[in-house]
């Protein structure tokens, strides 16, 4: 039997040869596999191995939007990002920059489903484009008999594909010189009869149970969809929440608030900051000018709280802009610090997307600052000429800047009360001249003392009398603050509102 053949010659139909090995066992046969595969399988599905080469050839580009899922700012996702795809700092900011990035210029359609899975599962919105110059090219069929199929090749133009590792580069979209105008095609509809289970990976026909796991895969997107959306109004609710009565959030980007108010609710840039400070100016300086004219010192008072309350506004809101409480606002109530708070905040930068004060505050036109700054200038020049214009108006201005000052008339301090125990006469030879002002509580309580002890000065009202403010101004010299009242008694000048134990000194008393 050895050397023998069964059924047929080598070659012919279900042929096989055998030889004869030592064993035990008996006759080992050793059926030519390539052989009988290739007579007795023939390839029936042509349409199937062309069509499945087809998609092995299609190429696609992997473009994130430069936003989040849920409407959140890219920082939020930054560290996510950047531990998933072992980024440095400056390939995750070009990466994060808000403006479109292709992550995977030429990759298959399975690469191109993982890839998206990935950056959506990180809160990136992101979809996959088929380039255009694959979707018109069919491989060739493989002819039967053969041998091998051809190779799957790129694309001509487009680079190797780099499995998502193309990530690193970070390049922006091509041109449409360079992409040939690739059309746009989102993740759902990649490709046409396939589909990706979003739960397990699978990659399948297109169906509705996954085969893998089960899943009801249209029902579960869409809850999944359904859940994005109510974070996103859950995350808008809880920002508007923060800050109560406001309505900042809702509205469009480029509002900002009003330069006349004193609402503590918004944004300011550096600006609208330089602007309202020089506008915090005004608000002293016009009342303390009402002040100087109409001698009332109220006025005063009322512009300078007025000033104080929208300085602190202004550096609240300029806060809110770098993401800070503005009650750290009241940090300008401690002197040097700050002042040097306040300045510094004309050269931070703030936060460029919503945050819980309120969307970013638009650009602020120049304008508007230099007209403020105008105005302030030109009031400023005013007021100036109006003061200096006469002695009188700098006496109502130094006292106007005083109004706040306590100076009681009478001093309770020790060593100036002995003689109030016990009446004590002047003599009426007594020579006593005294400056005042209209309007003036400490002139008035001297002027009482001094008619209560049986005293009749010369009164000289400095405000409505030129030629007594002259006089005053040569006998006191320098052109400072004065504060009055000021006194002569018996040829001594006592300046600044003396104390009532300082007057008794220079008085001569009655004899007895």
């Amino acid at each position: 039997m050895a050397g023998g053949t069964s059924r047929g010659g080598p070659g012919g139909e279900g042929s096989a040869w055998w030889c004869p090995r030592a064993r035990a066992g008996g006759t080992v046969y050793r059926a030519d596999v390539s052989r009988v595969a290739s007579t007795h399988h023939p390839v029936q599905n042509d349409g199937l191995i062309e069509q499945t080469e087809k998609r092995m050839l299609e190429k696609y580009q992997v473009v994130i939007s430069g936003r989040t899922l849920d409407g959140a700012p890219l920082s939020s996702v930054k560290a996510e990002v950047g531990e998933a795809f072992h980024l440095r700092d400056e390939q995750l900011d070009r990466m994060l920059s808000g403006k479109p990035r292709v992550v995977s210029r030429s990759t298959t359609a399975e690469g191109a489903e993982r890839l998206l899975a990935r950056l959506r599962a990180l809160g990136l919105e992101a979809h996959a484009e088929l380039l255009a110059e694959n979707r018109d090219e069919a491989p060739s069929a493989p002819r039967p008999g053969s041998g091998n199929p051809p190779a799957s090749r790129p694309a001509a133009g487009n680079p190797p594909q780099a499995d998502g590792q193309e990530l690193f580069a970070l390049a922006g979209p091509q041109s449409p010189a360079h992409n040939h105008t690739a059309a746009p095609m989102v993740l759902e509809a990649l490709p046409a009869d396939g589909v990706t289970c979003p739960k397990c990976g699978e990659s399948q026909p297109k169906r509705t149970l996954c085969r893998a796991c089960g899943l009801d895969m249209p029902r579960y997107l869409a809850s999944k969809e359904a859940e994005e959306r109510e974070q996103r109004e859950a995350r808008t609710a809880e920002l508007a929440a923060r800050r109560p009565g406001t309505a900042a959030l809702s509205r469009p980007g480029g509002d900002r608030p009003a330069l006349l108010s004193l609402g503590f609710a918004g944004r300011f840039g550096r600006l609208d900051y330089f602007a309202a400070s020089l506008f915090s100016t005004l608000l002293w300086l016009i009342p303390v000018w009402l002040a100087v004219v109409t001698g009332k010192n109220a006025f005063a008072g009322l512009g300078m709280l007025l000033s104080f309350v929208y300085a602190l506004r202004c550096i609240a809101l300029r806060l809110h802009d770098t993401g800070r409480t503005g009650w750290m606002a009241l940090i300008a109530v401690v002197p040097v610090i700050g002042a040097l708070m306040a300045l510094a905040l004309l050269f931070i930068g703030g936060e460029e997307e919503h945050n819980e004060y309120g969307p970013a505050p638009a650009e602020a036109g120049v304008g508007r600052a230099l007209l403020t700054l105008a105005a302030c200038v030109a009031v400023s020049g005013f007021v100036y000429g109006a003061i200096t214009d006469s002695p009188e108006r700098m006496m109502r201005f130094a006292q106007a800047m005083g109004a706040g000052e306590d100076s009681p008339a009478f001093d309770e301090e020790m060593g100036e009360a002995p003689f109030q125990d016990e009446p004590v006469r002047y003599a009426r030879s007594n020579r006593i001249d005294i400056y005042v002002i209209a309007g003036c509580g400490d002139c008035d309580a001297m002027l009482a003392w001094l008619h209560g002890n049986g005293l009749h000065p010369a009164v000289y009202h400095v405000d409505s009398d030129r030629q007594a403010a002259e006089r005053l101004h040569a006998m006191i010299g320098g052109t400072g603050r004065i504060q009055l009242p000021v006194l002569e008694v018996n040829g001594e000048v006592l300046p600044g509102n003396p104390a009532i134990g300082e007057v008794h000194e220079y008085l001569r008393q009655a004899e007895q």
